[in-house]
């Protein structure tokens, strides 16, 4: 009687055993589910001219260069320059961005406007089932190295054209720190489904100097920018920043940045190709510092593309 009794609990006790295990394999798959990570809401570390929430994989380095090319109008009447090689003007960034963990990534360039700028990139957090934002923040800054000379002295944006008129910086040009700006961003996005994703893009930039008392020395702005899929390699996308009249510069007319392109991406190298409306890089110059707006007039419109090659130095385990 005892062993029969003895036998029916430790078979109890089985049951109960394997439920619960049963149980537990069940809300642990439920947590999976629940906490799935969304992957490639943008396939680039830059929606086109600005950064998107992308970090790259521990160990990946990415060599890019970025070129504009544009056209100058006649100035009263006048051709100011001629139209050699398809393009009277161009501007090229060479840069590296790498991975130090799948999370952080860093990087930097140099610009043939003697502009060196550099960045650290952070994704606190990722986009998942029960978490419906991806957020990344960046710290950065860019240094002029010479005089940009991209802002004319009389207050006409279409007078950085005329020759007669003479053309100056935001900075001024005495000190390291006179030189440099610095920008923080937090970006905010989320892959709506398969083909589009959309991202915005809170940023303050602190000039380290100002020519002109009446310009701020702080600048707020909000990007807003997107990228929808149309094949397996090819997506389209946009972005814009606005910048309020409060931070806007005084002596100047500007205006926001705008870009409209399409991204090709295949293994390791990627291409994106737009129109923009400026042939800065930095972000503090493109942002606060366009003296023209976008449309299809000459000197108005920029023809660009951005190239990159990515390098894994570290084997991923599948």
């Amino acid at each position: 009687m005892r062993n029969n009794l003895l036998i029916t609990i430790l078979l109890y006790l089985g049951v109960i055993s394997i439920q619960s295990q049963s149980l537990l394999d069940e809300l642990q798959f439920e947590e999976k589910a629940d906490t799935k990570i969304v992957h490639s809401t943008f396939k680039m570390i830059r929606i086109g001219m600005f950064h998107s929430v992308e970090t790259r994989k521990k160990g990946v380095v990415e060599l890019n260069s970025f070129t504009r090319f544009w056209n100058i109008p006649e100035v009263n009447g006048q051709i100011v320059e001629s139209n050699n090689f398809a393009a009277d003007r161009m501007s090229i960034r060479l840069g590296a961005d790498i991975a130090i963990t799948n999370q952080f990534t860093i990087g930097g360039g140099w610009s043939n406007s003697g502009v060196l700028d550099g960045y650290f990139k952070y994704r606190i957090l990722q986009q998942q089932k029960k978490v419906p934002l991806s957020f990344t923040g960046i710290i950065g800054g860019s240094h002029r190295s010479k005089n940009v000379n991209n802002i004319p002295r009389d207050g006409n944006s279409s007078s950085i054209y005329d020759a007669n008129v003479p053309n100056t910086s935001i900075n001024l040009e005495n000190s390291f720190y006179d030189k440099t700006n610095v920008f923080a961003q937090l970006l905010i996005a989320r892959k709506v489904n398969h083909n589009l994703s959309m991202q915005i893009s809170p940023t303050l930039i602190f000039r380290g100097s100002n020519r002109f008392e009446n310009n701020p020395d702080t600048h707020f702005a909000i990007g807003i920018g997107g990228r929808y899929r149309v094949g397996k390699h090819t997506a389209l996308f946009s972005e814009y920043f606005w910048l309020p009249e409060s931070s806007a510069l005084e002596n100047i007319e500007t205006f926001g940045a705008y870009s409209l392109g399409v991204n090709w991406e295949v293994s390791k190298v990627q291409i994106q190709l737009f129109l923009t409306n400026t042939g800065n890089y930095a972000e503090d110059l493109v942002i606060t510092e366009t003296p023209v707006n976008f449309n299809f007039k000459d000197g108005h419109l920029f023809f660009g593309w951005n190239f990159s090659y990515a390098l894994h130095l570290k084997k991923h385990k599948n």
